[in-house]
């Protein structure tokens, strides 16, 4: 049912302007107008009736502004003789461009002295509620001021004489509730009808909710009143585009997901902006926190952050120069530094908000990076993700200045590393903390990150590479990963393009990772592989477990290529190609070099003998036999003197000990099926 609402304002509140004309009949002229309205609800009608008090007039005209958003004109009916009363909507004016009115006019033609109007309603312009508020502007003819002072104007009616009517209006507003527009599941497109539940289009007259689904604003100025973007939810403003928040920002977070945002145009929020991170907590609030304390790495979304987020928390933010962790103190309106790192442990699995300010768009800089300490943690710095969305880190989005390529992520128990220099595209997800270190040899260092390498995704993305050989180690429920590569680019020791530190987790945390004369290394990439590449792998248990390594990343390899993994403790060989999970027992305190990795190219057809591979590593010959053969591997000096035999093991690596001076030996292999010589040297 319609509702129709009159507000009469009283004539005691209006200021009445009268200009006199020599006429005969001219009267000081009266006109009521009921505009006012609030507590409205969507779908409402609005009646604005228009009131002229014991008057003759000729002619007149006036003209109201109002949010087309909020209401919609729909009809008018007056009570002057027919022909004579008009509505002009919509209505422009080249004073005002851009800007679209309402006009009312009366065009009275007959003789002197006029129309007369008798304490009678003239005419009742209907309105449509939409949702919101707006004000109701009245301006005079020339559209030149506002109604302070403005009048209706005159025009001369006929040759009998002029009548000119002339009061100041008090401008009214009607406000009420929002409209309420749900993104439909399938998302799609802010200017469609059909992306929205309630098939139409937003505006400033309503609150806007994106749920489940991926919304595209491709409009010139996208609207709405507030905006919510619930868990799972996901808006982009595409570039050259823009998106203006009349009312607030809400980008939410629970426990299975959270809401994503970006912005490559502009967006304006003329209320608050608020963003949520769902976080896991155990704290139970005794410093320094035991053992098994949930932390988290985070960064603020919003120009306005305070340390008030985490009011009851620990936060701590990391110096460089000493490798400490620092906590942060009151007062709580100390800010969260844009794109700074920093580490949160809460006392239980709760949603931590961020308030204020503006939401972090744009391309950023990130400086004031340095390398000043001593140890293994010299140069490292906690840097954030400031956006309210995930950020592609490559090298293709993010420029670094005396910066390694790798940046390391805490997953609870230890670091992941992802390298800006790989073919691969890692997601850093939404106000995400990670580690960077300034390259050695260098004080300071920078990043600049592209806003064009922002994305939804929520979590660590990867794309296939080349000769990349993944270790997963999972034991104590527990888990770590190393990966070795293979990249002409890179050199033997460390290199900070193609390399990655190995950052120690939690001490119940089984640690795998490669090693090499410098240093321990998560990412070990190598210039080329042969069929004497040896790589000394090492393993670190917490606990007393039985552990299984599982090996990926072999079909990135040229085919044929058999990688086998050594046992160093158990002198047990297992080829990864054919079997690629290997199962062993080890305690806290054992030898951290476990492993050697072999790789053996293999270049010619099966069957043929050059497909027997001989190198040696330190004391150890290596005999890689790939096929079904047996017989006998002999050792002998270059004087022809026999140092050692044993038997062929067929298809796998044969391995056998030397405790020989260092130079040059004859290994010859003697099989059932092939006879293969080489010659090796021991260190």
């Amino acid at each position: 049912m319609k509702k129709k609402i009159k507000l009469i304002i009283s004539a005691i509140a209006m200021l009445v302007l009268v200009i006199a004309f020599d006429y005969a009949n001219a009267q000081a002229p009266i006109c009521v107008v009921n505009y006012n309205a609030t507590g409205l609800v969507p779908g409402a009608t609005i009646t604005v009736p228009i009131t002229l008090t014991g008057t003759t007039v000729g002619n007149f005209q006036f003209i109201l502004q109002y949010d087309r958003d909020v209401l919609t004109y729909v009809s008018e009916t007056h009570s002057v003789p027919s022909g004579l009363f008009q509505v002009f909507e919509p209505f422009t004016n080249a004073t005002l461009p851009g800007q679209v009115f309402t006009k009312v006019q009366f065009g009275y033609t007959g003789g002197s002295p006029g129309y007369t109007y008798s304490n009678q309603t003239v005419v009742n312009l209907q309105f449509t509620f939409n949702g919101g508020s707006t004000n109701i502007v009245f301006y005079n003819k020339s559209l030149t001021v506002l109604n302070t002072g403005a009048q209706f104007t005159y025009i001369k009616a006929n040759p009998y004489g002029t009548i000119n009517l002339a009061t100041t209006f008090t401008n009214g507003s009607t406000s009420g509730s929002y409209a309420t527009l749900t993104s439909v599941s399938g998302g799609g497109d802010w200017e469609t009808a059909a992306t929205w539940v309630e098939n139409k289009i937003p505006s400033k007259a309503y609150d806007v909710f994106i749920t489940g689904s991926t919304v595209t604003d491709t409009s010139t100025t996208g609207r709405c009143h507030n905006l919510t973007i619930n868990a799972g939810g996901q808006l982009t403003v595409n570039a050259s585009k823009s998106l203006a928040v009349a009312g607030n920002f809400h980008l939410k977070s629970d426990a299975t997901s959270t809401g994503s945002f970006i912005s490559f145009g502009t967006t304006t929020v003329t209320g608050t902006n608020t963003v949520e991170r769902y976080t896991t907590g155990n704290w139970n609030g005794v410093w320094p926190d035991p053992p098994g304390t949930i932390w988290h790495y985070i960064s603020s979304p919003v120009s306005g952050g305070t340390i008030n987020s985490y009011l009851g928390s620990l936060l701590n933010h990391w110096n460089e120069s000493t490798a400490l962790w620092v906590p942060e103190t009151l007062p709580v309106t100390n800010p969260l530094v844009v794109n700074k790192g920093y580490s949160t442990a809460t006392t239980s699995n709760q949603v931590i908000t961020f308030t204020g300010g503006t939401l972090n768009s744009g391309d950023q800089t990130i400086g004031g990076l340095t390398r000043t300490g001593t140890g293994g943690f010299s140069g490292a710095n906690l840097v954030g993700n400031c956006y309210p969305s995930a950020f592609t880190w490559n090298d293709a989005y993010v420029t670094r200045t005396n910066v390694d390529a790798a940046a390391y992520f805490w997953n609870g128990a230890t670091y992941a590393s992802y390298l800006s220099t790989d073919a691969s595209f890692f997601k850093i997800p939404a106000e995400q903390g990670y580690f960077v270190f300034v390259t050695s040899g260098f004080t300071t260092g920078s990043m600049n990150i592209s806003n064009g390498g922002r994305d939804h995704a929520g979590v660590y993305l990867k794309s296939s590479a080349i000769d990349q050989l993944s270790l997963k180690v999972n034991g104590n429920n527990l888990e770590d990963i190393t990966s070795i590569r293979f990249n002409t680019a890179s050199t033997e020791g460390f290199d900070g393009e193609y390399d990655a530190l190995k950052l120690w987790g939690v001490t119940a945390c089984p640690q795998v990772y490669s090693i090499i004369p410098e240093t321990n290394l998560s990412i070990n990439s190598l210039p080329s592989v042969t069929s004497q590449t040896v790589i000394p792998v090492g393993f670190k248990a917490g606990v007393a477990d039985t552990y299984t390594l599982t090996a990926s990343g072999m079909e990135t390899f040229t085919p044929g290529t058999q990688i086998f993994l050594e046992d160093l403790v158990t002198s047990q060989v297992q080829n990864l190609n054919t079997n690629p999970v290997y199962s062993f027992s080890a305690v806290a305190g054992s030898p951290s070099q476990r492993f050697n990795l072999h790789f053996s190219p293999v270049g010619m057809p099966e069957g043929k003998t050059s497909n027997i591979k001989i190198y040696a590593a330190n004391h150890f010959v290596y005999v890689n036999i790939p096929t079904e053969m047996s017989g006998t591997i002999t050792i002998y000096d270059l004087l022809g003197k026999e140092i050692t035999h044993q038997p062929i093991q067929s298809n796998g690596l044969n391995k056998v000990n030397l405790n020989v001076q260092t130079g040059y030996y004859l290994v010859r292999v003697l099989g059932d099926n092939a006879t293969v010589t080489g010659k090796v040297f021991i260190q």
